[in-house]
């Protein structure tokens, strides 16, 4: 099953963040199941916004902004974006922070999506200023708008596109000013080859189907049974003692 089908899975949520809490980063819980994390100079926001009446359970959202100022940006993912996936996103939004590079990136779109294009994603240009990669199976899309009204934003959903929109697995939006490289980290993390650690019960519902054993598994073997020892010969029975005439 392709890492973008395997679903949030049962770790702990805050598996996905790998920030240095105590290097000072804050972490608040403003009510149940509500979590925030923020950089010491509050100019990285990010946290999970929990809705159990949504089948997506939930909304991370991560913004960047000036002192004092609006975000510059916004990336939103639902709460079944697999955590793996999220980790890997969080971990290059650490890294541009650390390098003060999270706002007024000039890293070239293109950065975005080589790793897909590089696993034989299909690439579709549109004349409204879109374009489109599209997974093997046609079951993960990434969208980039590279011209118009919504230029340099980005979406990615995961699911089945002849389906209603509710029927995703997952989602997930930038809009213009994310940086590339956080877009890079996504597209990477999609097309890793290394396996998730799932149990059956914490996949979705919708994706079980898509299970399969990788070519080159060792089948699993079925223990011989020992073979019958021979046992021992039986001494022939003593003669009876009696009378003779």
């Amino acid at each position: 099953m392709p890492r973008y089908l395997a679903g949030p899975g049962s770790a702990d949520f805050q598996s996905a963040w790998p920030f240095p809490f105590e290097e000072g980063w804050s972490l608040h819980r403003p009510d149940e199941g509500h979590r925030i994390a923020s950089s010491p100079c509050l100019r990285v926001q990010t946290g999970f916004l929990p809705n159990l009446g949504s089948p997506s359970r939930g909304t991370w959202t991560t913004t960047a902004q000036k002192p004092f100022g609006q975000p510059e940006w916004r990336a939103t993912f639902t709460g079944a974006t697999p955590l793996e996936v999220l980790r890997d996103f969080h971990t290059e939004l650490l890294s541009l922070y650390l390098e003060d590079y999270l706002l007024d990136d000039s890293t070239p779109a293109v950065e975005g999506y080589l790793s897909l294009l590089a696993e034989g994603w299909s690439h579709s240009v549109w004349r409204e200023g879109k374009q489109e990669f599209c997974s093997k199976d046609n079951l993960a899309v990434l969208r980039h708008w590279y011209a118009g009204a919504a230029q340099g934003s980005w979406a990615f959903h995961a699911g089945f596109p002849d389906r209603p929109s509710e029927r995703f697995v997952w989602k997930a939006t930038f809009t213009a000013g994310t940086p590339v490289p956080l877009i890079s980290a996504l597209t990477s993390s999609l097309v890793k080859d290394q396996p998730l650690t799932r149990a059956v019960r914490d996949l979705p519902i919708l994706t079980r189907d898509f299970l399969y054993f990788p070519q080159g598994l060792p089948a699993r073997v079925t223990p011989a049974k020992p073979e019958p020892q021979p046992q021992p010969a039986t001494p022939p029975p003593a003669p009876r003692s009696g009378r003779s005439r």
